[in-house]
C-alpha cells in the first residue's frame, strides 16, 4: 500500500466534520452484459475500462479511479484521484476527497463535480458544470459554491410586488461579498411603498465559518411588512391577483427594528436562531388599488387589529428537505418554527388590560410526495399550530380559502390551535400523454380555542371543514404551473368554488 495515500486517508478522517458525502453500494454492468459486483475498492486502484456502462454508485477508500467507459451512477473517491479518460462519460455526480479531479480531452461530463484536497491546505468547491476541469492546473478556488453562496439568511426580494395594503413596491437586491470569495456578506433589499408612501427595506451582515459555509453569525436592521400566511400562495401569484382581480389572499403588518442571531446548514437541514426587537404596527389597506379587470370589486379589509408597541422576541426555525424535492416527484420537506414574544414594555393594550405576558406559539408544516406509478404522483401536505399565552388576534391560527381549505370563506376559523391537512392525486401529462394533466383533491381543517395542543377526534368530525374537487392545467419544463380548480364543501350544500391558480396549490 502506498504511504501517501494512506496519510491523505488518515487525514481525511480527521477532517471529515467539515465533509459530508453520501455513497450507497454499488453494482456494475458492461455493455456485453458482464455484472461485476460490489464496485468497493479498500486502498487500492480501480478502472472503468472503455466499453463498460456502470449503471450504479461507485466508490473507492484509499485509491484512485480511472474511468474511460461510462458512468451514469454518482462517483466517490476518498484519498485517491479521479482520472477520466478521453473515452469517458459520466452522467452522476462526482466526489472527489483528499484528492483531484483529472480530465483528458474529449471526456464529458454532465453532472455536478464536488472536490476537497489537500495538497495546499484544506480546498473545497462545487460547480454544476465540469467543462473548466482540463488537468490539475485548474484547481484554483476562484469562487464559492453556489451552496455556499445562496443566502438563506438575507433571501431576495421580489423585484415588484403588488398589495391591498402596500401598493406597488419596487425593490433592489445587492450583496457584496468580494465576487463570493470572502466569508463576510452584506446584503441589502431596498424598497418603496407607493401606497404609505415610504421606504422599505433590510440590510443584513453575515460572516461565514467552515470549508462549506455551514455556520453563520447575523445580524440585521429592518423596514418590512410580515405575514403568517406564507403557506398559502407565494408572493408572486398573490401580486399578479391583485394586479389582474382585485384579490389580496395574505394578511400582513409591518415591523420595524433589528435581529440578530446564528444559523447552521448542513446537507439537508438548515437550522437559524434569531433574538429581535421590533416596533409593529397595522398597514391600512390602500382604497385606491388599481386593477386590469374587477376594478370596483371592493377590497377585503384587515380582519384583526394589530397593536402599535415594541416587541421582544426569539425565534427558532428548522427546515429540511429531501434532495431533488420537486411538487411532482418523490420526496419530504418540513417546516418547524417557534417563536416567543412580549411587550418590550409594560402598557395598555388593546384589550383593555396592561400585561408583558410571555407568548409562545409553535407552527410546524410537513410536504410528502410519492411517486406510485408511472405519471401518478400522490401529494400530501399536513400542518399544525399550537400557542401558550394570550395570542394578538392577528397572530392566531387560521383555515378556510385559498391555499388553505378551499370553497370556504377566507379563514372561515380562527384559534389558538389549528390542524390541516391536504392531499391531491395527480395524473400528470406522462400519464395522459398530452398537454394537460387533471387532478382530484381533498381539504380538511379545524381551528379552535384552547389552552394547549388537545387534538380530539370526535371535536374535529363535529367542528373541522372539509371539501373536496377536481382540476385540470399543465406546466412546463421550468415548473410552470396553470389549472383551472373546482371544489365544494362536503358538509352537503351546494355551493361550487372555481379558481384559476397558476402555481401548486399547495
Amino acid at each position: 500500500m502506498d504511504y501517501i495515500k494512506l496519510k491523505n486517508f488518515i487525514i481525511i478522517l480527521i477532517n471529515i466534520t467539515f465533509l459530508i458525502a453520501t455513497t450507497d453500494s454499488s453494482t456494475v454492468k458492461t455493455v456485453e452484459s458482464i455484472v461485476i459486483k460490489e464496485e468497493i475498492k479498500f486502498f487500492g486502484d480501480h478502472t472503468i475500462e472503455t466499453g463498460t456502462l456502470s449503471e450504479e454508485n461507485i466508490r473507492v477508500l484509499g485509491g484512485d479511479l480511472y474511468v474511460n467507459g461510462t458512468v451514469d451512477g454518482k462517483i466517490t473517491v476518498i484519498g485517491g484521484d479521479v482520472t477520466l479518460g478521453s473515452s469517458a462519460i459520466v452522467n452522476g455526480t462526482i466526489v472527489a476527497i483528499g484528492g483531484s479531479i483529472n480530465k483528458d480531452d474529449g471526456a464529458v461530463v454532465h453532472g455536478k463535480i464536488i472536490e476537497t484536497h489537500l495538497k495546499k491546505g484544506l480546498v473545497y468547491r462545487e460547480i454544476e458544470s465540469a467543462d473548466s476541469i482540463n488537468s490539475e492546473t485548474g484547481l484554483t478556488l476562484e469562487e464559492r459554491s453556489s451552496y455556499s453562496t445562496n443566502s438563506w439568511i438575507h433571501p431576495n426580494k421580489n423585484t415588484f410586488v403588488y398589495n391591498r395594503n402596500e401598493g406597488l413596491i419596487f425593490n433592489l437586491n445587492k450583496k457584496w461579498d468580494g465576487a463570493k470569495k470572502s466569508s463576510f456578506r452584506i446584503s441589502t433589499s431596498l424598497g418603496y411603498r407607493f401606497g404609505p408612501d415610504d421606504i422599505t427595506g433590510r440590510l443584513t451582515l453575515e460572516k461565514w465559518f467552515g470549508a462549506k459555509n455551514t455556520f453563520v453569525l447575523f445580524a440585521s436592521t429592518y423596514n418590512e411588512s410580515r405575514s403568517e400566511d406564507f403557506y398559502r400562495l407565494p408572493e408572486a401569484e398573490n401580486t399578479w391577483a391583485n394586479f389582474l382581480a382585485r384579490q389580496d389572499f395574505l394578511d400582513r403588518w409591518n415591523e420595524e427594528g433589528w435581529s440578530a442571531g446564528v444559523g447552521f446548514k448542513i446537507d439537508f437541514i438548515k437550522l437559524k436562531l434569531i433574538t429581535a426587537s421590533a416596533k409593529q404596527d397595522t398597514i391600512p389597506v390602500q382604497s385606491d388599488l388599481w386593477s386590469l379587470f374587477k376594478n370596483k370589486r371592493s377590497l377585503r379589509n384587515n380582519l384583526f387589529p394589530v397593536p402599535q408597541e415594541q416587541l421582544d422576541y426569539l425565534q427558532a426555525t428548522v427546515e429540511f428537505q429531501t434532495n431533488d424535492y420537486s411538487p411532482l416527484s418523490t420526496g419530504t420537506t418540513i417546516f418547524l418554527q417557534g417563536e416567543a414574544y412580549q411587550p418590550a414594555t409594560e402598557k395598555e393594550s388593546i384589550y383593555g388590560f396592561k400585561s408583558t405576558e410571555l407568548k409562545q406559539r409553535i407552527f410546524g408544516l410537513l410536504k410528502w410526495n410519492l411517486g406510485m406509478s408511472y405519471g401518478i404522483v400522490l401529494r400530501t401536505q399536513f400542518m399544525a399550530g399550537s400557542s401558550k399565552g394570550k395570542l394578538h388576534d392577528f397572530r392566531k391560527f387560521t383555515v378556510g380559502g385559498l391555499g388553505s381549505v378551499s370553497a370556504f370563506t377566507y379563514k372561515y376559523q380562527t384559534g389558538d390551535q389549528m390542524l390541516q391537512m391536504n392531499g391531491e392525486l395527480v395524473f400528470t401529462e406522462d400519464f395522459t400523454d398530452s398537454w394537460y394533466f387533471f387532478k382530484l383533491f381533498v381539504d380538511s381543517g379545524y381551528a379552535w380555542e384552547g389552552t394547549s395542543f388537545d387534538f380530539n377526534q370526535q371535536n374535529f368530525v363535529d367542528y373541522g371543514i372539509s371539501s373536496a374537487g377536481v382540476g385540470i392545467g399543465s406546466y412546463d419544463e421550468d415548473g410552470f404551473n396553470c389549472s383551472l380548480n373546482a371544489s365544494q364543501p362536503l358538509d352537503g350544500s351546494d355551493y361550487v368554488e372555481t379558481t384559476i391558480r397558476c402555481n401548486y396549490i399547495f
